[in-house]
């Protein structure tokens, strides 16, 4: 069973490892989770296939707006 990430999407969901979000412009990523960081921000990071990993705790808020593309059950 992959993790669940400490904090919501925009939208009220729970974010899994593994799970897609997608922002309002249709940009999208995958959510990873990072073993041995320094906090749980630096932990769960979000990959958009830019060679490098974004925070995914700033991807959620009224900036990032992200939500993720299939709700688990």
């Amino acid at each position: 069973m992959s993790s669940i990430a400490p904090w919501p999407d925009f939208a009220g969901n729970e974010i899994h490892e593994g799970d897609t979000i997608i922002h309002p412009s249709g940009e999208s990523g995958v959510v990873v989770k990072m073993g041995n960081q320094p906090s749980v921000s630096d932990e769960w990071r979000v990959d958009y296939g830019l060679g490098y990993l974004s925070r995914l705790c700033l991807q959620l808020g009224d900036r990032g707006q992200a939500v993720i593309v299939k709700p688990k059950p």
